[in-house]
C-alpha cells in the first residue's frame, strides 16, 4: 500500500498493527489525505454482515475485492446529495465517504471508473490506469503525467505534448475529471471483459446498460450459503453528479441490502433505480 500523505502521519504513527475493525485504513483510500475534513467512518463489512445463513466469499489480500469491502462509508448521515450540495431522494442504505468533486461529472459509469483508478493507486499499480472515452480514444494516466493533453472539437480528439505534471494524487483526481467528461455507460466496454459464469461473478464487477442515458451499479461485496445462493451488496453513482451510495431495496434485498445474483445466464438483477439488468450485462474491467 502507499505511504500515507503527511497530513495523516502523525495519527498513523500513534497507532500499530493493522486497522481494528471498523477502523478505515485511510493510507488504503488515498482521496482522504486529500480532504480538508474527515467526516466519521465506518468500514463497509462492518456496516453490513452478511444475511443469516450466508458467508462472505474469500477476497485475497489487495485485491480490488477485498479493498470494497473496507470501503469507508459515513457513519453521520445515509442521505446523498449532489456535486452542489442538494439533498436527493435515493434509495441509500449508506454513502460512500469519497468526494464528488465540484462539477456535475462523476456519475455512474465514471463511479464505476473512479473506484478502479483509486484502487490501483492504493496498490502502487497507477501506471495501467487507462480508461476511453466514448470517441473510441484511450486516456492513460501515464500519457497524461508526461504532459500529453487533448485538443477536443466535437467528437475529434487530437493529442499534444506538454509538460509533464506532478505524480501526485491531486493530479491523478485531476486526470480523473477528465476521463469522466468524455467517458461514459458506452465507454465502459472497452476497458471491460464480459464476465463468463454467474459463479464468477465478485465484487469489483458491474452490471451495464450502455445509452444516452444508461446506467450502471456496482458489486461491492459477495457473500455465498451453504446451497450456493449468492447475493451482493450494490453501489451506484447518478445523475446528477452525486454521492456513490450503497443500495437498499427491501422489497428485493435480503436483509434490506443484500440483492440476490442471478445462477443462470437468462438471470437478472433488480436495483430499484433502474430496469433490470441482465446476467449478461455484467462486466469486469480488464
Amino acid at each position: 500500500m502507499r505511504t500515507a500523505h503527511l497530513g495523516f502521519l502523525f495519527a498513523i504513527l500513534l497507532s500499530s498493527g493493522p486497522a481494528a475493525a471498523g477502523e478505515v485504513a485511510t493510507d488504503d483510500y488515498p482521496w482522504l489525505a486529500d480532504a480538508a475534513e474527515l467526516p466519521p467512518m465506518t468500514t463497509l463489512q462492518s456496516q453490513f454482515d452478511p444475511p443469516k445463513g450466508f458467508t462472505r466469499v474469500s477476497a485475497a489480500e489487495d485485491s480490488f475485492a477485498s479493498w470494497l469491502r473496507d470501503l469507508p462509508v459515513r457513519s453521520d448521515r445515509s442521505d446523498v446529495r449532489a456535486y452542489n450540495g442538494e439533498r436527493l431522494s435515493r434509495p441509500s442504505a449508506a454513502v460512500v465517504a469519497m468526494d464528488v468533486g465540484e462539477r456535475d461529472l462523476q456519475q455512474c459509469a465514471d463511479s464505476a471508473i473512479r473506484l478502479h483508478a483509486e484502487w490501483l493507486w492504493s496498490v502502487d499499480r497507477e501506471d495501467e490506469a487507462g480508461y476511453h472515452f466514448t470517441s473510441g480514444d484511450l486516456s492513460k494516466w501515464s500519457d497524461w503525467k508526461a504532459g500529453e493533453r487533448f485538443v477536443i472539437a466535437g467528437s475529434k480528439v487530437d493529442r499534444v505534448d506538454g509538460k509533464a505534471r506532478a505524480d501526485t494524487h491531486r493530479t491523478y483526481r485531476g486526470w480523473l475529471d477528465q476521463v469522466f467528461t468524455y467517458a461514459g455507460t458506452r465507454s465502459l466496454a472497452r476497458d471491460s471483459a464480459a464476465v463468463a459464469d454467474s459463479d464468477q461473478l465478485q465484487a469489483g464487477d458491474f452490471f451495464v446498460q450502455a445509452g444516452s442515458p444508461g446506467h450502471a451499479v456496482v458489486i461491492l461485496d459477495v457473500a455465498e450459503s451453504s446451497s450456493g445462493e449468492r447475493v451482493a451488496l450494490m453501489g451506484q453513482g447518478f445523475m446528477p453528479a452525486e454521492d456513490f451510495h450503497v443500495l437498499r431495496w427491501p422489497a428485493v434485498a435480503l436483509a434490506d441490502v443484500w440483492f440476490p445474483l442471478p445462477a443462470t445466464a437468462d438471470g437478472v438483477v433488480q436495483t430499484p433505480s433502474w430496469s433490470p439488468f441482465t446476467r449478461i450485462e455484467a462486466r469486469r474491467f480488464k
